[in-house]
């Protein structure tokens, strides 16, 4: 339970530092696995199913082009990537007519579908995080507008003002363990401000919500705000590993500079997740069991995949002795031509 007065961490704490292809943060000598790079190698049953399933939509929904393109030969242009502007076309680029291209374009839908969902939530958390520095909804596409208004039913049905969030959008670093990710915040929780407030901070607590409403008990959570599609709450245990990432990592970086602090301290961790029928705020298990026993597994899988994962199956790995012998000498000859070759005169000029 946080009794301790904590100040607002000003808008420098948040944004992301550069990236490669989203699996690690390159922080000064540092290349630290991503967060959610960690937490994605849990096998996902529901994106599978998401993926079948957009596959199965567009079938129904194109059927008489599917049903052509079967009958099309394929034009041996269908994995190529030209570089050319996308409304410009060569002799090199798919036809997106013929039975290879359409089956690609079946196979790799679902990557369109999540990259729009990855860009409403995006835009969604931007719409949060302006609010948290200024208490107003800034003006934002129809697209996300159901999203938008279960982050104003959250604001409300907990108490919430921008005072309320400690620390809003923010990098944090965990050097020794060797991850990093953008946390959606630190969020204070007052049981006096409504009776969601005081039920989850009595949860929290193991104080009655009506006592913990009259001694106006807080608790300090850091949040994920989670956009969901479809209607009625789910949530996954990895979400719970992602929060336990974030908690425990030590360092809070400020943007754009090598300025550090220490992680405020939390009581736990929140996930609250947008739905176009509502919003559920679910308490996750962030303890420091979790953390080793579940977030540190998972992030040790995912170094092991990305830095000798590909090793384990080469065909390079286990060498023949002869092979090694044999580079050995070539070695050792290369580096007896070299000095010879050096001093050799120049051919005369003819």
């Amino acid at each position: 339970m946080s009794i301790q007065t904590a100040e607002r961490v000003g808008p420098v704490f948040h944004g992301v530092e550069e990236t490669d292809d989203r699996r690690f943060y390159l922080i000064g000598d540092h290349r630290l696995i991503s967060t959610t790079a960690a937490t994605g190698v849990i096998a996902k049953d529901a994106l599978l199913r998401y993926a079948a399933n957009q596959a199965v939509e567009a079938v129904f929904a194109e059927l008489p082009a599917i049903v052509i393109a079967s009958r099309m030969k394929a034009c041996g242009n269908t994995r190529n990537r030209c570089e050319h502007d996308r409304n410009e076309r060569c002799d090199r680029c798919p036809c997106v007519e013929c039975k290879a291209c359409v089956a690609n374009w079946l196979a790799d839908r679902h990557k369109a579908h999540s990259a729009r969902r990855a860009d409403e939530g995006t835009r969604t958390h931007d719409v949060a995080e302006w609010w948290s520095y200024t208490g107003e909804i800034k003006p934002y596409d129809q697209d996300i507008a159901p999203y938008v208004k279960a982050f104003e039913a959250f604001v409300a049905e907990y108490g919430l003002t921008p005072d309320s969030v400690l620390l809003s959008e923010a990098l944090v670093v965990n050097r020794g363990a060797g991850y990093a990710g953008t946390t959606d915040g630190v969020v204070r929780f007052d049981a006096a401000a409504t009776e969601a407030a005081a039920k989850l901070v009595s949860r929290v607590t193991g104080v009655s919500w009506k006592k913990a409403a009259k001694l106006g008990l807080t608790v300090d959570l850091i949040i994920d705000y989670k956009t969901r599609e479809g209607e009625k709450p789910k949530f996954y245990p990895e979400q719970a590993l992602q929060l336990t990432g974030y908690r425990h990592a030590p360092i809070l970086r400020i943007k754009n500079s090598d300025i550090e602090r220490p992680m405020l301290p939390t009581d736990g961790g929140l996930i609250v997740q947008l739905r176009p029928d509502g919003v559920s705020a679910r308490l996750a298990v962030t303890t420091e069991r979790t953390y080793r026993r579940g977030f540190l597994y998972a992030l040790g899988l995912t170094k092991w995949l990305i830095e000798e994962g590909p090793a384990a199956v080469s065909s390079h790995t286990f060498v023949l002795p002869e092979t090694i012998a044999a580079r050995a000498r070539k070695a050792a000859k290369d580096a007896a031509a070299a000095p010879a070759s050096a001093t050799e005169p120049a051919p005369a000029a003819a």
